[in-house]
């Protein structure tokens, strides 16, 4: 797989805000799909996740999915980062056939997420230096990725793109809104 720009939205204020480039050692969390952290939910200081999107409607449908309302304005001041990474990233293919080459199917893109976390541990486990897996979003079918800890000398010192969500920079509120038309989302910058 090439590097395409991979997109993040984030909590940027509150007790979740995250910096470009934190990896959370936290986990694993009943709402990620590929988290490689063993249960029970807890720190994990080898282990490390952050989920991307290759594009921005894919950042903002995974994010925003629960009430499909894109807010600029929550408490949380929701941001957005992309960013190419600086090397090839190696990782476990999950989109078309490569589940099914793994032993599994396709529906691990959509299936149960106690069962696909434990595939993430069983990745993590068999292959140890992939720094994650590409698999398809549940919401857009598009390209995700869980970056595992591997990834963590992926990222570049600062990213090509960071924006809050209310931010009125001309033409980003005329970019957001054009994807959540894109995805069929509600936006309220």
């Amino acid at each position: 797989m090439g590097s395409p720009p991979l997109w993040q939205v984030v909590s940027t204020a509150g007790p979740y805000a995250v910096r470009f480039g934190l990896m959370r050692r936290f986990g694993p969390l009943a709402s990620a799909r590929f988290d490689p952290h063993p249960p029970p939910p807890g720190e994990h200081p080898t282990e490390r996740a952050l989920c991307a999107a290759t594009d921005l409607a894919t950042a903002l449908a995974e994010r925003f999915q629960h009430n499909r309302e894109i807010r600029g304005t929550a408490p949380d001041a929701p941001g957005v980062y992309a960013w190419t990474p600086t090397r090839p990233l190696r990782l476990a293919d999950l989109r078309d056939t490569g589940a099914l080459r793994l032993g599994a199917s396709h529906t691990i893109n959509t299936g149960p997420r106690t069962i696909t976390r434990m595939w993430a541990r069983a990745i993590r486990g068999a292959w140890p230096d992939a720094d994650g897996v590409a698999y398809a979003s549940s919401m857009s079918g598009r390209t995700c990725l869980a970056l595992w800890a591997p990834a963590a000398d992926s990222f570049p010192a600062a990213p090509d793109f960071a924006k809050l969500l209310n931010d009125r920079a001309p033409g980003w509120q005329l970019r957001v809104q054009s994807a959540a038309v894109e995805i069929g989302y509600a936006h309220f910058p």
